[in-house]
């Protein structure tokens, strides 16, 4: 194969799918995929993996097909996502006087090492670990400092470091450790679905604006928002694709596998875009007779179920947005992506629920490109959001695991590796 500088890989576990991205990373930092498979997911409910021997198997029959696709044959640099509807999100600051008035990489360490030394319950680690910005001699009674991401050789008496941390539970990590095992992929690092994501579809001028990156996968939806420049809150809505096809099949008493294809074929998010209504051909199970009939109905009225299942996960979002207070911080709105957001109108369904700005969600061309490799949708298709963004996010987090193995009360050692970012 070319000289390249180095081969990293992601693997994004779905309730569904399993997508592997081989990649290659040159002298530049541009990435570039060339490898790619595909696979239908196994021992996963609501992305949460509850049977290790089968995802495992599904995991390692993606991986075989990932390395057959390119001429690769094994990669230890890989990065994998994670969805903990358990996720606990804290956003914590910590400060430290500077003697010399000049702050050097000790101030840093010290203000890290306060805003983390926070006891982590035993059934829970730390999975992400972000500094979002420092503030410099912030004032006690206004709460106003200056603001700034590289502190080093800045003129303060006081430094404060924010930042975002994120653990999960220690069982949803160790299914994701032994179902990677075997596959004979080298795990190096787990990140949250919606910040692995954010990372090819958010602008960092979003992110100052503020905005709200949604992941709707099969399983579940994972959301990110991101303020003043960084992440504030991270959270997992047990509701995705898969619970609109069960709606379907509900509604219809059909098969799960034919209300998908009712869904993927005549399907729309809004009622009001059907503009001539038309009979569809379905299969329904019919209770007095075993064998399956033909039957049909409206497409408007297919629509409508869709409609309310959509509705009804765009409203938990504004609702947990809302408890938050975070509702009417995104100026920059949302930025939808993940396979359940192929369908169409599913932007404008979203922008009439939430009364906010939304859009689907774009890659980021400059950041990643494909070589010799050929696939539905290529890059731009929002089932491949996840995976590309894990190719994407920065490695040094995942350190941050492995601090915790030996003290997990205490993730500062770690945050060293998160100061080259500075």
């Amino acid at each position: 194969m070319d000289n390249y500088h180095s081969i990293i890989a992601s693997i994004d576990i779905g309730s569904s799918k399993i997508i592997v991205l081989i990649a290659s990373v040159d002298d530049s930092g541009k990435f570039t995929v060339i490898g790619h498979a595909i696979g239908n997911s196994a021992g996963v409910t609501k992305g949460v993996i509850d049977n290790v021997e089968q995802a495992s198997q599904a995991i390692n029959q993606v991986v075989q097909d990932a390395y057959s696709s390119c001429d690769i044959d094994q990669c230890l640099n890989v990065s994998t996502n994670i969805s903990d509807p358990h996720l606990t999100v804290i956003n914590r600051s910590g400060s430290t006087y500077i003697p010399t008035k000049e702050i050097r990489d000790k101030d840093i360490e010290i203000s890290v090492k306060n805003a983390c030394g926070i006891p982590t319950p035993a059934n829970k680690q730390v999975i992400s670990s972000v500094i979002n910005n420092f503030t410099l001699d912030k004032d006690s009674v206004t709460h106003l400092g200056v603001v700034t991401k590289h502190p080093i050789g800045q003129t303060a008496t006081n430094l404060e470091v924010n930042m975002h941390i994120v653990t999960v539970s220690n069982q949803c990590v160790n299914a994701i450790e032994q179902s990677i095992r075997g596959s004979g992929f080298g795990l190096n690092n787990i990140v949250l679905n919606s910040m692995a994501s954010s990372e090819i579809y958010i602008t960092q001028d979003e992110k100052d604006s503020g905005v709200c990156l949604v992941d709707i996968g099969a399983g579940v939806t994972n959301l990110s928002v991101f303020t003043k420049g960084g992440i504030t809150y991270s959270a997992v809505i047990q509701n995705g694709g898969n619970q609109i096809t069960q709606d379907i099949s509900d509604a219809f008493d059909t098969s799960f596998e034919e209300a998908e294809r009712l869904k993927l074929e005549y399907g729309n998010a809004q009622v009001k875009s059907i503009r001539e209504d038309k009979l569809v051909p379905f299969q329904q199970i019919d209770d007095d007779d075993p064998d399956q009939s033909e039957r049909y109905l409206s497409q408007q009225s297919l629509v409508e179920v869709i409609e309310q299942s959509y509705s009804t996960i765009f409203s938990s979002i504004k609702k947990v947005l809302q408890s938050q207070k975070l509702d009417r911080s995104l100026k920059s709105g949302f930025v939808l992506t993940g396979g359940a957001t192929k369908i169409k109108g599913c932007d404008m369904l979203m922008l009439s629920c939430v009364t906010v700005r939304t859009k689907l969600g774009r890659v980021n061309v400059d950041k990643i490109t494909t070589k010799k490799l050929q696939f539905e949708g290529g890059l731009k298709d929002p089932v491949y959001a996840c995976a590309l963004g894990l190719l994407l996010f920065d490695p040094d987090e995942s350190d941050i695991r492995k601090e915790q193995s030996s003290n997990k009360s205490n993730i500062f050692g770690t945050i060293r590796q998160k100061l080259s970012e500075f």
